[in-house]
């Protein structure tokens, strides 16, 4: 497996978007705002788009999903909880989403990227993790952890998620959060009790 992580920042929000790239093909993940830019940057990288990942429905995290689908024809990719959900706090897409699912894997040049179900900052927030790398969307921040103060959003769910579903994996796994920078489980572990070991 030869995956490149990279970053671009995004939107009032200045929310993160990920991509996953390998050759001339790319995954993104929470293309969320300033789709033109997003646009170029897969341009500059000379890479196919093949799919989006959206760890939640918040707009400042699919802003971008009806632009780039449209240019690309790239699958959209988010749970069924928040196709339900997302027109309760500003999500709204005009892209055409394909469920996913708790413990489903998406194979990607050569990565098996497992899907984890961890509700809390929204009803179908979920984790994408492969290979000690987890793209937490706003489950987890370096220092921090998401809001669960917006519709759909619980303090006791996000608790467990990040107790229950994150307690197998080791310290050394990175960290790629929806906003500021990356950190590891271990460095997050010191740091913040909601996780735990």
């Amino acid at each position: 497996m030869n995956l490149e992580i990279s970053s671009k920042v995004v939107g009032f929000n200045q929310t993160n978007c990920w991509m996953l790239k390998s050759q001339d093909s790319c995954i993104l993940i929470d293309p969320g705002a300033r789709p033109k830019i997003l646009w170029q940057w897969l341009q500059e990288q000379k890479v196919k788009l093949e799919m989006m990942l959206f760890t939640h429905s918040h707009l400042d995290h699919i802003g971008g999903a009806y632009f780039l689908q449209k240019k690309t024809g790239a699958l959209c990719r988010i749970h069924p909880l928040e196709l339900e959900n997302r027109w309760k706090w500003l999500g709204f897409s005009r892209a055409k989403f394909t469920p996913i699912q708790e413990g489903e894997v998406i194979s990607f040049a050569g990565a098996e990227i497992q899907v984890l179900h961890t509700p809390g900052h929204s009803p179908g927030s979920v984790c994408y993790y492969f290979d000690q790398y987890l793209f937490c969307g706003d489950l987890l921040f370096a220092g921090g952890v998401g809001r669960w103060d917006m519709p759909g959003g619980s303090f006791r769910k996000l608790a467990r998620s990040l107790k229950e579903k994150l307690r197998q994996f080791p310290d050394s796994v990175q960290v790629f959060p929806g906003h500021g920078p990356s950190t590891t489980l271990g460095e997050e572990r010191k740091r913040n009790p909601l996780i735990g070991k």
